[in-house]
């Protein structure tokens, strides 16, 4: 009798799950691999690809994004910030359908331009996000903008 009072008693005791909450899932969202600036991929000497460039004051520069997405891509936004910290200011926003598939990099890349900033000697730090058909927000990623003095 003492055993059966115990097993009723403890067989109706379910454990917490602690990772329960954290593994709740609101949906899938894009990658971001990686992001560079300008017209070709450069890499130092160690192979590290250079993302930031330094160009002409008012030039039309190119915003690389390379990305992976299991489902379906809504637009591209891109920010401006001062510092990485910095309050951040959406300057474009670019409707899904001008990425291309790369079979050797095995993503998906965008290229949008943006405008350089009309001061010399400025630096302005520019921030990505890909945003997926169901609303969600891929992780930012930034690169570093210098204009010339």
């Amino acid at each position: 009798m003492l055993f059966a009072a115990m097993f009723a008693l403890t067989g109706c005791y379910k454990e917490p799950d602690l990772f329960d909450d954290l593994l709740t899932s609101n949906g899938k969202v894009a990658q971001i691999a990686v992001i560079w600036l300008g017209d070709t991929k450069v890499f130092s000497a160690a192979g590290v690809l250079q993302p930031g460039i330094t160009v002409d004051s008012l030039s039309n520069v190119n915003v690389n994004i390379e990305f992976t997405s299991e489902i379906g891509i809504k637009e591209f936004r891109i920010y401006t910030a001062e510092t990485t910290t910095g309050a951040q200011t959406l300057v474009s926003t670019t409707p899904a359908g001008s990425e291309k598939y790369d079979s050797e990099l095995r993503n998906y890349v965008v290229r949008i331009p943006v405008k350089a900033p009309k001061a010399k000697n400025a630096t302005v730090v520019i921030f990505t996000e890909v945003i997926a058909e169901n609303g969600l927000a891929s992780g930012q990623k930034n690169v570093t903008l210098k204009t010339k003095p």
